[in-house]
């Protein structure tokens, strides 16, 4: 069986020794692609090397369109201003630089220098590390990518970052940079940790599960992990069972939607766990949600609740209490996009 979406390992090597703790995120720059900035130069007829001031740096045209600006899916005040300056009248709308010049064209490289300087800044993308530092090493790096596709006006279209990625050659660079963990980080090594993440939510605990492996951590390690099919989406299933053997997964609970007639999600798997989830939570255990905020994360969090009031005998606005306790004293953390 055949996955319905496109995930990704990358492992990425560096020249220079790295230093980050499990639970940071990789900030990658993604670069336009050349087809796209040649058909631009092309459509426009500007000089592709002639320097260009931007509110930020001085580039040529080519370097600016292809690494600095963004030109894959304008923001509305974008397209407003475009409007603006070549006199055309369009709706309001979002739309990819290269679309916006087939439809409304510029009137030449001078108008087209006009909009260079309006556009915006290409952003990074996050993405959770997937590896370890004492088990891979200090000069590689892995993340887990999953291929985002969307439609505009029956369009299928690629997230600019994961698009980028699933098309990266070996021995191609990249431009990166490290996020620090901040909240989301193991705790002590004799601690348990209860991890709940579908999809590429299971990145960082990948992470955390290479990291205790590594150290020896004396803490429990429980593994709540869902995606689509067994078959064709159980990540790291491998890793994963070896991990099992070894004892460091003590639990591993899986929930693939799309193998049972009635929809079975990771938040399902947790209520049917319900009393040794709060056993776990009373001694201690830390509980880490990696993943989609809509619906996944709000729908284990409102499980986490009803595990709090029903097993802990406890009120609706005592198990809020309880879980906001947990939150701040650093037991209860989520990485949610």
């Amino acid at each position: 069986m055949t996955s319905e979406k496109e995930t990704y390992h990358i492992e990425i090597e560096t020249e220079e020794t790295l230093s980050y703790q499990p639970g940071a995120a990789l900030g990658i720059m993604p670069f336009n692609s050349q087809e796209a900035v040649d058909e631009i130069i092309r459509l426009t007829g500007i000089n592709s090397q002639k320097q260009i001031q931007t509110t930020k740096l001085t580039a040529s045209v080519q370097e600016l369109l292809h690494k600095h600006l963004n030109i894959s899916y304008l923001l509305k005040s974008v397209v407003a201003q475009y409007a603006k300056i070549t006199g055309h009248s369009i709706p309001d709308v979002r739309l990819g630089l290269l679309d916006l010049l087939r439809i409304y064209p510029v009137k030449g490289p001078d108008e087209f220098e006009q909009v260079i300087k309006i556009l915006t800044g290409q952003s990074p993308r996050l993405y959770s590390v997937s590896s370890s530092l004492e088990a891979h090493g200090d000069t590689e790096i892995h993340i887990t990518v999953a291929k985002s596709e969307f439609f505009i006006d029956d369009q299928k279209q690629n997230g600019l970052c994961s698009g980028y990625l699933s098309q990266f050659k070996e021995g191609e660079e990249l431009e990166f940079y490290i996020q620090d963990a901040g909240h989301f980080k193991l705790p002590e090594p004799e601690k348990d940790i209860i991890m709940i993440g579908p999809g590429t939510g299971i990145a960082p605990f990948r992470s955390f599960l290479w990291e205790r492996d590594a150290t020896g951590a004396e803490g429990r390690n429980w593994l709540f992990f869902g995606d689509r099919n067994f078959i064709s989406d159980f990540l790291y299933q491998s890793e994963l069972i070896d991990f099992l053997k070894t004892g460091t997964l003590t639990h591993l609970d899986t929930a693939f939607s799309r193998d049972t007639v009635e929809k079975i999600y990771v938040q399902h798997k947790l209520k049917q766990k319900a009393q040794e989830v709060f056993y776990w939570l009373e001694g201690g255990a830390s509980v880490y949600v990696c993943g989609t905020k809509d619906p996944m994360s709000r729908d284990v969090e409102e499980t986490l609740l009803d595990i709090i009031q029903d097993e802990g005998r406890r009120s609706r606005t005592e198990a809020v209490s309880y879980l906001e306790e947990m939150e701040l004293s650093g037991r209860y953390a989520k990485d949610v996009y």
